[in-house]
């Protein structure tokens, strides 16, 4: 009995070995060299707001072969600049860019991201400025709010650009059963109440991130696309949400079986301006704000308003057009390139902008800079013609 007891526990034990030496010779060798997936960036809450841990690298690896850097500062924000300064350069323009994914464009690199397209056409009209982007995947709109109250304002911002997708508006009031899902402002809106904010907790790491931290989990989870087949069951199983997968609902990257309750939109999103405006008056920068065009209509040559994602633009619009905020809708910057060049705006495995999307907003956004800050026309923020008188645009003779 005891011979044979041996002679099994020597099995378990060679056994076990044998699965612990390939699991580090697939994580090491097949995962780590010959099948890289994406690198991991780890998230931390600082001030109180969740961004990237400061001072990491990574690189992308997409399927067509492809590959971008991200380059996260030392204030934990995707930028070619090593740090934010506080203190003011004299005579330089300073802008904020507020966003999510769109704004950490972690899909380009980061000097092909729309605030680098930003500073680089101002400096070639003759504008001494640099552009500090805030962007963070996942984040909604309500938590753009949280960012600019947070970690903006203290940088003294002459502009603050906020750029909106489709999915920015249900995810500032449905809480999401996500990794920073809880770590985001969210703002209740019922009708007849008045919005209540529900303020962020501190992000903390949990089994998700142990597990991102294996190569051979990145590769077969995210590489695969097992991510998005397995999104139920994760949703269920670790964050105890109800999401669930139907692609023929997905439009504009959103599902647009969530985001039906437009009166709630509008409630939500006239705070949130409203909100912002005030900042913008208190605190004397000009607030410029830009939504994505619905691609899809672009595409096929149909109204965007034949499209449920069609109705947040003109909620944005309308909203922003009411409290009388500089408002661009990029449905005109796409279409019109689409008619000329037919060549999309996003990669074909995933719908972020690519480098010709990214150029085409940093250009549309600088338009309408340079028309209403820089160019003598009357900004809506109340304190903002004092402080951008300075900053005319000087493009030089013949450029």
């Amino acid at each position: 009995m005891l011979q044979r007891f041996t002679h099994l526990f020597g099995n378990i034990i060679i056994a076990t070995v044998s699965v612990l030496a390939t699991l580090v010779v697939l994580e090491v060798v097949v995962f780590g060299f010959v099948l890289k997936p994406d690198d991991v960036l780890p998230n931390v809450t600082i001030n109180g707001v969740v961004r990237y841990l400061p001072n990491t690298q990574a690189t992308f690896r997409h399927p067509d072969g492809r590959e971008n850097r991200v380059s996260i500062n030392a204030d934990g924000w995707n930028s070619p600049k090593a740090t934010y300064s506080v203190d003011r350069v004299p005579g330089r323009l300073r802008i904020a860019v507020i966003g999510d994914s769109y704004v950490h464009a972690g899909f380009v690199n980061p000097e092909e991201g729309y605030p680098e397209v930003i500073e680089r056409a101002l400096q070639q009209r003759g504008v001494d400025a640099e552009v500090f982007r805030f962007g963070m995947d996942g984040a909604p709109l309500s938590q753009y709010l949280h960012v600019l109250r947070r970690e903006v304002l203290r940088y003294q911002p002459d502009v603050v650009v906020v750029g909106l997708i489709h999915n920015d508006f249900d995810e500032s009031y449905r809480v999401l059963k996500s990794r920073t899902g809880s770590s985001f402002l969210k703002i209740a809106i019922e009708a007849g109440q008045e919005p209540i904010e529900t303020q962020p907790v501190e992000f903390r790491p949990g089994l998700a991130d142990a597990l991102r931290n294996f190569a051979a989990f990145r590769y077969l989870y995210y590489e695969t696309n097992l991510h998005i087949t397995a999104k139920s069951v994760v949703s269920r199983a670790f964050w105890g949400g109800d999401d669930d997968v139907a692609l023929e609902h997905i439009s504009s990257a959103v599902d647009i079986r969530r985001i039906g309750d437009h009166d709630r939109n509008r409630s939500l999103t006239r705070y949130v301006f409203g909100e912002m405006k005030e900042l913008s008056a208190r605190e004397g920068f000009g607030l410029l704000l830009m939504m994505d065009g619905v691609r899809e209509a672009i595409y096929a040559g149909t109204d965007a308003n034949a499209y449920e994602v069609g109705m947040l633009n003109r909620i944005a619009g309308d909203a922003a057009m009411t409290l009388q905020l500089p408002f661009i809708d990029l449905q005109e910057t796409f279409s019109a390139d689409w008619k000329q060049r037919r060549e999309r705006f996003e990669f074909s495995y995933d719908w972020h902008w690519n480098v010709r999307g990214n150029q085409l907003v940093g250009e549309a956004v600088t338009a309408l800079l340079v028309e209403t800050f820089l160019n003598g026309a009357r900004p809506t923020s109340a304190r903002a013609p004092a402080r951008l008188s300075g900053f005319a645009s000087r493009r030089p003779e013949g450029g």
